[in-house]
């Protein structure tokens, strides 16, 4: 008898009913062996066959044995594919519940399950400390199972539902592999951090925190954030909050119990696949440093941007690197709001090398030389018109998605035209638009500046009129997956009868809005100045004093009656205390712009 319990051993599960009369199994005193029999003694632990059992007899006997990191509860979450579909979004992580155990080799391992009520649970084991990526998947019954682990890493339990996510947890005890433990946000401190670091047995911790899940190395976790854990969790946990609030999810109550997933990876920088987000393990002097990803989020928050891209609706031909940087020009502002990325970067536009950036390309692109939205030239993209494809600037298609934001969340809050969930109300009705048919491209963009519309309960065509979103289009345009978009002057009649039922807003001049002059739409600060003062005359461009032109929100250049140049207001500056007005050959006058229309002339030339 007990030569067929072990062959069942061998090959997989047994029950514990038949498992008793198997001498290793039989010293334990009951089914999820966590503990021994009173009459247990030494030797009859040292005749135990199984190196795995015998190993966890000698620490229960000798009193050490760790059962809290290796008997742990598991909840249950949705499928990954099924919430993905729920959000229209990419998938969430398909490694939760991380057990702690690191299996180092391949070899058997002794798992326990208690009542899973019916539920499909699996171990997986995925490596995630070198180039040798591997992911294996061991069904799991109740009772006691025997595996072969194929491959070396971590250990996840998934436990997933289709429909419904029950509450009820599954308990699990996991022999074999050695504890390299969990942090969890919100149970542990800074403390057990440091132990976790310290004993760690696998190249890689799994850390937890409410919204986020992280698998990052052992070694560069100490290096750069020894005593840090719970403030460098936090961090990663406020990221993915910030795009749950612009995605709507905060607001109408739909915050997945899912977490989102970022690993390290080995070759590469940094992507967005069905897996989450991955992060190559030189980017951790940056991703697991406080201090360091709190002044630069915006590598984090564009590839979990991307996972949570609503598709196809917020996701449509020419904006799979531009609608997930909503997410990342927004943490980078709520971060550092001292050091606005648009604003301060600095970057060839029209000019020259490193003057004004993204922003003084768009607006020259958009305002001046008339360019469709999907197509505006910038630092990343001069050559918009390639034998296959036209195309522009990723971050100068940003920039009035942008502007959206600063005006009805930052300028909003306080005023009646805010809207501190503007963004939120359209993603949610992008998320809950059924799915019907394909649907052309044009389709999208003209949805969003309706849903826009509503969202700011304001008839907001004229700013999109100048981005040039509406604005007629009809090319081959270039993404990862190029294709057609076509927007004929019908479609913008009918977008514009459709926001006639809203008023105005009360600046014209929305589209010069930046985290520059917030603050003077906001409190709508008016223009001063004095003509022909408050600026100095360099070779081919003004250096205007922002402290003597005060609460302007652009300058705008003109030769006659011909807008020519547009520098908003900061342009060039590290503080926005100075604007660079570029003054090519020909121009007549230069003029500030007030956040109502209002216009002082600077010089004439």
């Amino acid at each position: 008898m007990k030569k067929s319990v072990l062959l069942l051993l061998a090959v997989g599960l047994v029950s514990f009913a038949c498992a008793e009369k198997n001498s290793d199994l039989a010293l334990f005193a009951g089914p999820d062996l966590s503990s021994l029999k009173k009459n247990t003694t030494e030797k009859k632990v040292s005749a135990m066959q199984s190196p795995i059992l015998k190993a966890a007899a000698e620490e229960m006997l000798a009193g050490r044995y760790p059962l809290a990191d290796r008997m742990r509860y598991y909840t249950c979450y949705l499928f990954p594919e099924i919430l993905a579909k729920q959000l229209k979004t990419s998938t969430y992580s398909r490694y939760e519940n991380p057990t702690g155990i690191w299996f180092e080799a391949a070899g058997p391992a002794v798992v326990w399950v208690g009542p899973t009520q019916g539920a499909e649970v699996e171990l997986r084991v995925a490596n995630w400390g070198d180039e040798h990526f591997t992911s294996q998947k061991y069904p799991l019954q109740e009772g006691v199972n025997l595996l072969d682990i194929k491959e070396k890493g971590n250990s996840y339990i998934s436990y997933y539902a289709k429909e419904t996510v029950t509450d009820h947890p599954i308990a699990v005890h996991i022999l074999g592999g050695k504890v390299n433990g969990v942090f969890e946000l919100g149970k542990d401190n800074n403390d057990r951090w440091d132990e976790l670091l310290s004993n760690a047995t696998g190249p890689v911790l799994d850390i937890l925190g409410d919204r986020v899940q992280l698998a990052y190395p052992v070694e560069a976790l100490k290096r750069e954030a020894s005593g840090q854990g719970v403030e460098l969790v936090q961090l990663y946990d406020s990221i993915i909050r910030m795009q749950h609030r612009i995605m709507g999810l905060e607001k109408y109550n739909r915050i997945p119990k899912n977490h989102m997933f970022g690993r390290v990876i080995w070759k590469g920088y940094m992507h967005a696949d069905g897996m989450g987000a991955a992060f190559h393990n030189n980017t951790l002097k940056t991703l697991a440093n406080v201090e360091k990803l709190r002044k630069g989020s915006w590598g984090v928050a564009h590839e979990f941007g991307h996972v949570n891209q609503i598709r196809p609706n917020m996701k449509w031909v020419g904006t799979t690197e531009v609608t997930n940087n909503i997410y990342s020009v927004w943490a980078q502002y709520l971060l550092v709001p001292e050091l606005p990325k648009l604003e301060r970067e600095r970057v060839r536009d029209y000019d020259g090398p490193k003057i004004g950036g993204r922003i003084t390309a768009y607006m020259e692109s958009a305002f001046i030389r008339n360019q469709p939205w999907l197509t505006q030239a910038g630092n990343d993209r001069w050559d918009r018109e390639r034998p296959r494809d036209w195309g522009g600037d990723h971050f100068v298609k940003l920039v009035p998605l942008w502007q959206l934001q600063l005006y009805f969340v930052v300028a909003g809050e306080g005023n009646s035209w805010g809207n501190l969930d503007f963004y939120g109300d359209i993603f949610i009705k992008a998320i809950d638009e059924p799915v019907e048919k394909e649907r052309p491209n044009g389709y999208y963009q003209l949805a969003f500046i309706k849903n826009s519309c509503d969202a700011a309960q304001l008839d907001l065509t004229e700013f999109f009129e100048h981005s040039r979103m509406l604005y007629p289009i009809d090319l081959w345009v270039d993404d990862y997956t190029c294709a057609q978009m076509t927007l004929t002057e019908d479609d913008i009649q009918e977008v514009k009868k459709y926001a006639s039922q809203y008023p105005k807003p009360s600046t014209p001049v929305l589209h010069y809005i930046t985290a520059n002059s917030v603050d003077t739409y906001k409190y709508k600060l008016p223009l001063e100045g004095v003509t022909g003062e408050g600026f100095t005359d360099e070779e081919g461009r003004l250096l205007v004093d922002n402290r003597i032109w005060k609460n302007s929100v652009a300058f705008e250049t003109y030769a006659g009656d011909q807008l020519v140049k547009i520098a908003f207001t900061g342009a060039g500056s590290n503080d926005a205390e100075t604007t660079i007005v570029h003054i090519p050959e020909g121009t007549t006058t230069v003029k500030a712009v007030g956040w109502d229309g209002t216009r002082m002339l600077v010089s004439s030339f």
